[in-house]
């Protein structure tokens, strides 16, 4: 047997030429009521009022009394109103309007929301990072739905601009409804355990849906296994979550590879975010908030031959009551449900389905840390120094993808020098400068622009300095000379004015978020910054951390790497056979007529049919004659020899995979004038077919898995070779020369 396949291409190819209100908008009827409007004046607060009739009690929509709104007392990007709804509600739209008749309105807003009034989260809208249009006038109201809606107690509108012959002024309105929630707090070395019930049928497909709130960036969120080692475990590692699928045990047979599926980013924010799994029989479909994972297993569904208990916020070790494998999940799980079971329900009851391990409570504790957001590279957080004492010493928390900026700069008292912190090349760099000598340098940690929380520690005294980045430590000796703490210390950046060594820089500032600020031995509240009675800053977003990860989902295509900064990403395209900002033109032509008309002569080329398709350029031969061929190679020898096996054995058979996948192909052949795959038996002494039902004796099976009994030079469904079609078969009773049976080829 022998088998050659070509396509001709002669033509290439050819291009182808190719006011909304809150009822009615598509969210149930029952979830569109107005929330703000019937709350207490004591429900609203702000940054500032400018007289007592302008309070934020008065911004109630479409309401006239007192000013007819709120204005601030200073219209500036510092400024916020703010709703406290008394419980958390699911919020699906919002509704602005400017100071009853005046020239104060707002034109674009953010929106903030939040569980506890702290830690701050922005509410982005799927087709834009920046705010909420707002109002062209002071009486007209401007409603926006949210899609998807949010749950949340607190809502901040903080205006980004406003009409420029007036004031900030607002009335507002939240549409929603009540919003039903279960919680349940691990504390990081707790669990539960959820018995099932031995029902005799398992279940077509498994479901489990929550919604968590993680407080470390790492932990085992739910737990299964079987009795082989096969297991479902979701993780959350680095803020991502992670959802394993193992078979089992290496060693016994093994029908699925495990599966490993990774989505979302930046999830340990405190913030809730929505899961949702359906394991039905090898589909696997996994979801993180509106990200959706689509899997399909290769074998059966073995791995769902799994023990009859499911644990939450960690892995217990058998007969170890508060032991456990893995690093335990510490944070809330909320409205959790397995198949349709409310476990938190059930916890709550002591049912006997449930054992509760370690410290687990059924309220979630709000945060009370508070992150600071530097916007931009002239963002800049002013605090007092530990003056007059004879040392430096600072500890903080910041998250960035920047991998250069300034972090922290100080002068010490009596011109005694100072010193600077940054970000260079995600590494943290200390340098002390002092009159006289030369300056001292120490550097720690590296990667640090990963987008995770890290913790630095910095300290000078007398006679050595150290920096603690994470774990990682480096000291750097000095000569014994006088340390005199400065009055101010200045954490992203630097005033205009400020002439000290290492503050000005071509590193620019940082971008990024800090938390968890001490210097010497006292915390630093933000929010007595935001209300101006500590320090003072430029350019900041205080009680909030506004990271964003630019590359989820990646718009890089081709397997190329996505990378960002604060303000941007970029691909990497290198090894990916495409180019451009995201990967997406093809370095390879579509064809071999494309070549040909490149004056490139016959030869191996890729080519790429399906140009910036989603299909990869592969290794063709261009044989470039009057038309150009292009040919595909099989990756076995041009003939094999295949033995006949007496009737009852397993039939002798071949395959040929070529070097192209079947998208390629058929891409290349969609694009061809003209397709030819040749495939051509040679027999000898071969045996007349079974005379009972006449099979054939041989036959070839294609790319649409059909069965065809044609070869080399006949037609499809002809039943006979060229000899037959032409008449000139070597025994006129057959039409293929392989049934005569003569002992020849």
């Amino acid at each position: 047997m022998a088998s050659v396949a070509w396509a001709v291409l002669k033509v290439l190819l050819l291009l182808p030429t190719q006011t909304w209100s809150p009822v009615g908008a598509g969210n149930p009827p029952d979830c569109d009521a107005p929330l703000a409007s019937a709350l207490p004046r004591s429900s609203f607060s702000s940054s500032s009022e400018l007289s007592s009739s302008h309070g934020p009690g008065f911004s109630r929509l479409n309401r006239r009394d007192g000013a007819g709104g709120w204005t601030p007392l200073v219209s500036n990007k510092y400024q916020w109103l703010q709703i406290d709804l008394g419980e958390r509600m699911e919020v699906t739209a919002v509704a602005t309007q400017g100071g009853y008749g005046s020239s104060d309105w707002v034109t674009s807003y953010l929106l903030m929301f939040s569980d506890g009034g702290r830690n701050w989260k922005q509410y982005r809208r799927e087709e834009s990072i920046w705010g909420f249009p707002g109002n062209t006038n002071a009486d007209s109201v401007v409603h926006y739905r949210l899609q998807p809606p949010f749950e949340a107690r607190f809502l901040r509108f903080l205006p980004l601009a406003w009409n420029p012959r007036g004031r900030i002024g607002m009335r507002i309105e939240v549409y929603g409804c009540a919003y039903k929630s279960e919680v349940v707090y691990f504390d990081g070395q707790s669990a539960l355990l959820y018995r099932l019930d031995k029902k005799p049928l398992k279940p077509i497909r498994d479901v489990i849906s929550l919604k968590f709130k993680a407080m470390q960036s790492n932990g085992i969120l739910l737990h299964r296994e079987g009795q082989h080692g096969n297991h479902i475990t979701l993780e959350l590692i680095k803020g991502k979550l992670v959802f394993f699928l193992n078979s089992g045990n290496a060693k016994l047979p093994s029908t699925i590879a495990p599966v490993t599926l990774t989505l979302g980013s930046l999830l340990d924010d405190q913030h809730w975010h929505s899961v949702l799994i359906e394991l039905l029989d090898t589909q696997v479909n996994f979801t993180v908030d509106k990200h959706t994972h689509h899997f399909q297993a290769k074998g059966d569904s073995s791995y769902l031959d799994l023990n009859f208990e499911i644990s939450f916020g960690g892995i217990p070790t058998p007969g170890r009551s508060r032991a456990f494998r893995r690093k335990s999940f510490h944070g809330c799980l909320e409205n959790l449900y397995y198949n349709g079971v409310d476990v938190t329900e059930l916890a709550k009851k002591h049912k006997p389905q449930i054992l509760m391990m370690g410290n687990v409570s059924f309220s979630c504790p709000q945060p009370q840390t508070v992150p600071v957001t530097f916007l931009s590279s002239r963002s800049y957080l002013a605090l007092p120094g530990n003056s007059g004492e004879d040392k430096v010493s600072v500890t903080f928390q910041f998250r960035t993808w920047n991998r250069a900026g300034h972090l922290l700069f100080g002068e010490l008292r009596r011109g005694s020098g100072s010193f600077v912190l940054f970000l260079k090349d995600g590494k943290l760099k200390l340098s002390l400068f002092q009159p006289g000598q030369s300056p001292r340098n120490v550097t720690a940690g590296a990667g640090l622009n990963d987008g995770q929380w890290h913790s630095v520690s910095f300290s000078a005294k007398w006679s050595h300095m150290n920096v603690v980045v994470d774990d990682d430590t480096a000291v750097q000796p000095l000569v014994a000379v006088l340390i005199d703490s400065g009055d101010t210390y200045y954490f992203g950046g630097c005033l205009d004015n400020s002439s000290g060594s290492g503050c000005k820089s071509p590193l620019g500032g940082f971008q990024g978020c800090l938390r968890l600020i001490t210097i010497g031995d006292k915390a630093v509240d933000p929010i007595l910054v935001q209300q101006g009675a500590l320090g003072s800053f430029r350019d900041l977003q205080i009680d909030s951390c506004g990271i964003t990860d630019r590359c989820l989902p990646s718009y890089c295509e081709h397997g190329g790497e996505c990378s960002q900064s604060w303000d941007t990403f970029s691909c990497d395209c290198l090894g990916t056979g495409y180019t451009g900002e995201t990967c997406h033109s093809s370095l390879y032509e579509q064809s071999c007529e494309a070549h040909k008309h490149r004056g490139n002569p016959s030869g191996l080329y890729y080519i790429d049919a399906d140009g910036s398709g989603p299909l990869g350029p592969f290794l063709v031969y261009c044989n470039m004659t009057d038309a150009a061929w292009t040919v595909v190679q099989h990756g076995g020898p041009d003939a094999v020899t295949l033995r006949g096996a007496p009737s009852g054995h397993p039939r002798s058979a071949v395959s040929f995979a070529y070097a192209a996948g079947a998208g390629q192909l058929r891409s290349a052949v969609n694009l061809a004038e003209r397709c030819e795959q040749r495939l051509a038996l040679r027999c000898g002494t071969a045996r007349r077919p079974d005379s009972r039902d006449g099979t054939p004796l041989s036959w070839w099976v294609g790319r649409t898995n059909e069965t065809h009994t044609y070869w080399g030079g006949s037609l499809p469904d002809a039943q006979k070779c060229t000899c037959g079609l032409e008449g000139n078969c070597i025994d006129s009773q057959y039409y293929c020369n392989c049934d005569a049976g003569r002992n020849e080829w």
